[in-house]
């Protein structure tokens, strides 16, 4: 009986696997820095993975099931929150364009 050579399916599937991980680690941080809901279909769509592959990782599901009860809550306080947040925007805007200002005189003055 012929032994079948299945290594480089293995490899492949782990990289597949690590990817679409990736993929929807960087999918959560892109939805929370936009103040989006993050729960499993939100999560999908963003990172293009499939929810079934989302459910069957431990580490995916319960950090997604975590955020979901926190952003869920954010509904309730989406009037406080959302200006507030504007807020603390449009200040930190501020800060970046006075650090840019004060960057700009420091280098007329040297010059």
């Amino acid at each position: 009986m012929q032994q079948r050579n299945v290594e480089g399916i293995r490899k492949f599937s782990k990289l597949k696997s690590s990817t679409a991980t990736r993929k929807a680690e960087q999918a959560i941080e892109r939805l929370l820095n936009r103040d989006m809901k993050v729960n499993f279909n939100t999560v999908s769509l963003e990172a293009g993975v499939s929810k079934p592959f989302l459910y069957t990782q431990p580490e995916l599901r319960s950090r997604i099931e975590e955020l979901r009860e926190r952003t869920e809550r954010w509904g309730e306080l989406e009037p406080e929150r959302s200006h507030l947040h504007l807020l603390e925007r449009e200040n930190e805007k501020l800060k970046q364009k006075i650090s840019k200002l004060e960057q700009m005189i420091q280098i007329m003055r040297n010059a």
